[in-house]
């Protein structure tokens, strides 16, 4: 069995050295958080859906309406809203893409790792592991080595940046990821399904 590196970012991980995990069997962290999420901006302690918020701001600034009664108490700053409405785009565009890349994968590669249930795995190179674990918060990071018993798909990273890009080319991405298209870089990732031990914490830099 090859060893690989893993990075949780999951505040509940507990895992603990000679543990042995399986993958594959459930929706994995990150698509039980797309499940559950939305995008909402807190007022007076009642949630509302960041389009809401974000599109009643935009036609107060442009003079085409006044405040709304709820929104009595937003902040009213153009560039927090223009973040908050880039924050709730990009979530938008994630969603979308691992829509489409999990319709691609079942449709053409259902052989392969879906990225609704694998967990990810970074080859063991110390290039690699730190091109990851510079890509995610450090509060929440915890470094596994590991060895992987199962199924894997070794993928570009490159080919998951989001845009807001037509379907096709989303697709035609999709079809470049799943056929494991320009990978050897430092940057690529590998999906895993099957059984995963952990053989040591790699304490943080």
């Amino acid at each position: 069995m090859k060893i690989y590196y893993h990075i949780s970012t999951n505040p509940n991980c507990n895992w603990e050295i000679g543990d042995e995990i399986e993958f594959g069997l459930e929706d994995n962290y990150m698509w039980k958080s797309f499940l559950e999420k939305g995008d909402f901006i807190e007022l007076d302690k009642q949630k509302f859906t960041s389009y809401n918020i974000v599109s009643n701001a935009l036609g107060f600034y442009m003079r085409k309406h006044p405040i709304p009664i709820p929104m009595k108490t937003y902040h009213f700053n153009i560039l927090y809203t223009l973040k908050e409405a880039a924050e709730s785009l990009r979530n938008v565009m994630l969603i979308n893409r691992e829509l489409a890349f999990e319709s691609i994968r079942r449709e053409f590669y259902p052989e392969l790792p879906s990225r609704n249930r694998c967990i990810w795995l970074i080859p063991d190179n110390e290039q690699s592991l730190n091109f990851w674990r510079n890509l995610f918060e450090a509060k929440n990071q915890r470094i596994f080595k590991v060895t992987a018993d199962g199924r894997i798909h070794r993928a570009s990273q490159e080919c998951l940046i989001v845009e807001t890009d037509s379907l096709n080319n989303i697709y035609s991405m999709g079809h470049k990821y799943w056929k494991g298209e320009n990978t050897g870089g430092i940057g690529d990732e590998i999906l895993f399904v099957g059984k995963m031990k952990i053989l040591e914490e790699i304490k943080p830099i």
